[in-house]
């Protein structure tokens, strides 16, 4: 009767996993929604009737693409499969999340670079591709724009723009696909969280991510990577030094959320309250930057006192 359990939960984690990518990827729209989730049916099979069953699902899955769907299908699963693998071998032996999260987005981020330069055939083709697809994008925002009878002078400005807005897109480009492999990681982790409870101290050192803290060491990334963007003559370095900007803004971004969290929670904010609060800063540029400032300040600052309250009664003393 077991055997028959999992045979049929088998199935059914495959069912889902296929539905999920599907609806993902004929959807545009809803890929930010599903395409993260893809993984989850998968995860949860393994980790609660064994790894082995898990993993079984992965090798199956990518296969029925191949032969129904095609190799393009088959390769985009397989990176999602291939950060499922990795969580099933690293949840509970890597213990530090920004760790894991940042190791298994950086093993994501070199099979998708391995994929889109298999895809693409070369990386000058790949970015005449984006470019073009930027374009499209951007001019149809402009129509959308004119329709709905927006001021002339600020269209004529963002059409006049555009090319330099998507030069930049297309710099930061590295940048912004690691910071959403780490977002569809991260959301697959904290899902499992609280999905298995019980095993969350098992998999994590951090208890709550409200007491999350990045290592002070980042202050040093950030001293040469500003150091690097005037360095005359070095447009590599400068290329690097900006990426690497971004995604250590995003770090400080993170535990300056993680602080508003917790003195919302410290202070028993009401709901609503906490759901605007983050809408503004979510949508609002000044409170997006105000909160990352707040996470860097709070490497030294300490705001929640985490270090105080990790000593021992006679260290505090």
């Amino acid at each position: 009767m077991r055997r028959l359990e999992v045979i049929i939960r088998f199935f059914l984690a495959l069912a889902s996993t296929v539905v999920l990518f599907m609806g993902g990827i004929s959807a545009p729209f809803a890929a930010i929604i599903l395409l993260p989730l893809v993984a989850q049916p998968v995860l949860g099979f393994g980790l609660r009737y064994g790894t082995a069953w898990g993993i079984g699902v992965l090798l199956v899955a990518p296969l029925l693409f191949f032969v129904f769907a095609g190799e393009e299908l088959a390769l985009l699963y397989g990176v999602l499969a291939l950060m499922a693998a990795l969580l099933f071998g690293l949840l509970g032996r890597l213990r530090s999340i920004e760790f894991l999260v940042t190791g298994v987005a950086a093993a994501l981020f070199v099979a998708t670079g391995a994929l889109l330069l298999y895809l693409f055939g070369s990386w000058t083709a790949m970015v005449d591709d984006f470019r073009e697809s930027l374009n499209h994008q951007f001019m149809s925002a402009l129509r959308i724009h004119e329709k709905l009878g927006f001021p002339s002078d600020g269209l004529d400005l963002f059409k006049e723009r555009a090319p330099q807005l998507i030069d930049m897109t297309l710099r930061l480009l590295p940048a912004l696909i690691f910071m959403s492999l780490v977002f569809v990681v991260l959301v697959n982790v904290l899902l499992l969280c609280r999905r298995f409870p019980e095993r969350r101290a098992h998999w994590l050192a951090v208890e709550n991510m409200r007491e999350w803290k990045g290592p002070e060491s980042l202050v040093w990334a950030l001293i040469v990577c500003g150091f690097a963007l005037f360095i005359p003559g070095m447009e590599f370095a400068q290329l690097l030094a900006i990426n690497l900007l971004v995604i250590l803004g995003a770090c400080y971004f993170a535990q300056g959320l993680a602080v508003v969290a917790y003195f919302f929670h410290k202070n028993n904010v009401p709901r609503f309250l906490r759901g605007l609060t983050y809408i503004l800063i979510v949508f609002q540029q000044i409170f997006t930057l105000l909160v990352a400032g707040l996470g860097l300040i709070d490497l030294w600052g300490d705001f929640r006192r985490l270090e105080k309250n990790n000593l021992t009664p006679s260290q505090a003393a």
